[in-house]
């Protein structure tokens, strides 16, 4: 079956490398993300252990839909009494491309798909009308906790048709018990990390860690604790392979677990995470606590802008306040302070994610290269540097 692992900007690479890692079929990759070929077991697993792909969506098919009416019959084709019952409660969401007014290649104007809300709508009835002719009912649709999430991507006039197999999202890993004020998405902490290449054999610290998303994700790699252990996945609720898929996710989960339980025994690992506010290390406790990662992760309240000698060869990685994330202000002489408070205190590397358009100029180190990613709705981008002499 073809699945797509979806990846945010930036961070495909880092998907394709985990996807190899975990011997999963690659079939291409592009731009979405990774196109896969998977099995349903081999679905629980990638379910279970993917830390960077945002979704895991289950391609139907696709057709054109330049207008509602073509869009409407293309979602007919597919065999949606396959995937639903009568009682089923779905959701339709679309995204990508919409297709402007304009002329079709006969010359005949049309109206043009504008609206996502629209599309959405035309896919959504065509999906009750085709299970109302097959099974005599209409379906119940639930946007707030659906049991079948159908995905609509458009590009160029064009519509593919998925179930999203992870709904909730990847990145939430059901451990987080205090996100804090401005929460950084865990498969965004997890591509970090990567591009970070930090060797869990050097010290890490976080001195600006917020909630300590970072740090966990760093931990939770190190020690091959699967990011799916702990959480359910909406495959697992879909009528016609909820049992079957319910047993494998089961599995994939008791054996990751296992081998956490094991790992965790004797944690070799030199993480540590601080934050000048109190609020902030109590968030990071909590959560460390949670994950099962308080013998791990050594968490205190320092001042980044003050930092002391560090053990020779710690990777720094951080995410710093920036206006556009917590309103404050004078951010830029706290990345002055913290330029000049970092050099000469043994660290390897400093990698930090950030979207102020002033942080390098503020911070006054020249960067080796810097990654673009997302954030949720806000672009950033990830800089390395290398403490100057």
């Amino acid at each position: 079956m073809h699945f797509l692992a979806l990846a945010a900007r930036g961070t495909l690479d880092a998907v394709a490398a985990e996807c190899r890692a975990l011997s999963l079929k690659i079939l291409r990759v592009d731009g979405d993300g990774v196109h896969l070929d998977l099995s349903w077991r081999e679905l629980a697993k990638a379910l279970v252990h993917l830390r960077v792909a945002q979704r895991l969506l289950l391609e139907l098919g696709s057709g054109p839909g330049d207008d509602g009416e073509t869009l409407y019959l293309s979602a007919r084709r597919i065999d949606w009494g396959e995937w639903l019952d009568a009682r089923s409660t779905f959701a339709v969401y679309a995204t990508g491309d919409t297709v402007p007014p304009g002329k079709r290649e006969n010359g005949r104007p049309f109206a043009g798909l504008t609206d996502l809300r629209f599309v959405g709508l035309r896919v959504k009835d065509a999906i009750a009308d085709d299970l109302t002719r097959r099974l005599g009912r209409r379906p119940d649709v639930d946007r707030r906790d659906p049991q079948v999430t159908v995905v609509v991507r458009g590009h160029q006039g064009r519509w593919t048709f998925y179930l999203d197999a992870s709904d909730p999202p990847l990145f939430q890993r059901g451990t987080r018990v205090s996100p804090g004020p401005a929460p950084l998405k865990e498969t965004l902490a997890a591509a970090c990390v990567d591009l970070s290449r930090w060797d869990p054999r050097q010290p890490l610290l976080d001195p600006m860690c917020g909630s300590g998303t970072l740090v966990l994700e760093a931990a939770s790699k190190a020690l091959g604790i699967a990011p799916g252990c702990t959480r359910t996945f909406a495959v697992e609720r879909w009528p016609q392979h909820d049992k079957t898929m319910t047993r494998w996710c089961g599995e994939e989960r008791a054996d990751a677990v296992a081998r956490a339980r094991k790992a965790l025994t004797a944690p070799t690992l030199r993480i540590r995470a601080s934050d000048v506010d109190p609020w902030s290390v109590q968030a990071t406790q909590r959560n460390v606590q949670e994950a099962g990662l308080g013998d791990v992760i050594q968490v205190e309240q320092a001042d980044a802008t003050r930092l002391g000698p560090q053990l020779q060869g710690t990777l720094l990685l951080t995410n710093p306040p920036y206006g556009e994330r917590l309103g404050g202000s004078g951010v830029t002489e706290l990345y002055q302070q913290l330029g000049q408070s970092w050099r000469g205190k043994g660290l390897e590397s400093v990698h930090v994610l950030s979207a102020h358009e002033q942080f390098v100029e503020s911070f006054g180190w020249t960067p080796l290269h810097g990654q673009r990613l997302t954030n949720g709705a806000i672009e950033v981008e990830l800089l390395s540097f290398a403490p100057p002499a």
